[in-house]
């Protein structure tokens, strides 16, 4: 399912959108379901059942948990771990993170706790629903990728970036139920699928880094030779680096790479946000970090902008629904996110 399409308009069908019940407050759906289909956790191996698990009201975009059915979900409460008790980071075993609201610690997880207490729900939306449109792509921007995939000639990808790109909390990154994919290879995946071309990925990316820090890595993405640089980063500068040396970072990079290998071509991906009550999280400057990107859009460079997805996305679903680790990473369904715009550029 991890190469599916996320929704199709022509059937309505929604495949595996996520959401987290704290306590028994309902789940929102993006859309308005005429009929839910499925709802299961892959994690836990286990399907639940209407009226028994959880009830909907065809027409509705809410889910609710039925009280002591044993469907999976957290109480509100255990989203601010008790310090008394708790392992914060850096501890390996860390389940909580400084910087809640009013001094809180937030519950944190960088393997499956999330995955394991989130429902997937696949449904059918009510007719007339408003699917959300990526952009259209711009034909003129990676023409010679474009032309080896038409061709269906190998392709070499490298992608540098963060811990989302490294790939963490995918459930097959720590090692869990149902295993799915981290973003750049289901993209990858999705390419093979369309052109029949062998897609090679060499994944570079390392935790807890920003484009700065590939200054320091440049014998994994400098010298080897790709068709395609894909280059994610952004989340660790939130916190502290101008914009403007983000993007003169990444500007470097591209002329570095151009100057030893000419005929590659670049992908810039804007970041997800942040969870909103971590740290004084800022969406204004999380949207100033994704704008400046886009405008380094020219031949040879695109930008598949997930912040946009992302945000869109977040006007209707909670960041506890798409989160894997509690404050800054995805969770599969988010790692598919990622994956529909890269795929979207070349469409």
């Amino acid at each position: 399912m991890y190469t599916e399409a996320l929704w199709n308009k022509e059937t309505r069908l929604v495949s595996g959108e996520p959401g987290l019940f704290k306590g028994n407050a309902p789940v929102r759906l993006l859309f308005a379901a005429e009929k839910v289909l499925k709802v299961y956790n892959p994690t836990l191996q286990t399907e639940y059942l209407p009226g028994i698990h959880f009830t909907h009201t065809p027409g509705s975009d809410l889910i609710y948990p039925v009280p002591g059915s044993g469907i999976c979900g957290i109480d509100e409460k255990e989203l601010f771990p008790d310090p008394e008790k708790a392992l914060c980071l850096p501890d390996p075993n860390a389940n909580a993170i400084k910087g809640g609201p009013d001094g809180k610690l937030l519950l944190f997880d960088n393997k499956a706790f999330f995955a394991g207490h989130q429902i997937l729900v696949d449904y059918r939306a009510v007719p007339g629903s408003i699917f959300p449109e990526l952009p259209a792509p711009d034909a003129s921007q990676l023409p010679r990728v474009r032309q080896k995939l038409a061709e269906g000639a190998p392709l070499t990808v490298t992608l540098i970036g963060d811990s989302i790109s490294e790939g963490f909390n995918a459930t097959k990154f720590v090692k869990a139920p149902p295993f799915a994919p981290p973003y750049i290879d289901i993209f990858a995946e999705v390419l093979r699928e369309k052109s029949g071309s062998e897609i090679r990925v060499r994944n570079a990316a390392i935790a807890g880094t920003g484009s700065r820090n590939a200054f320091e890595i440049e014998e994994r993405w400098l010298t080897p030779p790709c068709d395609l640089l894909v280059i994610a980063y952004g989340m660790n500068e939130l916190g502290g680096v101008p914009v403007k040396d983000h993007t003169a970072n990444l500007c470097t990079i591209m002329e570095k790479k151009r100057a030893l290998h000419s005929h590659t071509e670049f992908l810039l991906v804007t970041s997800m946000t942040r969870n909103p009550i971590w740290m004084g999280e800022s969406a204004q400057r999380s949207l100033e970090f994704a704008q400046a990107v886009k405008s380094l859009a020219a031949p040879g460079c695109a930008v598949a902008d997930l912040h946009a997805l992302w945000t869109r996305i977040l006007e209707k679903k909670e960041f506890y629904d798409l989160t894997g680790n509690g404050v800054n990473h995805p969770n599969d369904y988010g790692h598919r996110l990622y994956s529909a715009v890269l795929v979207n550029i070349f469409n």
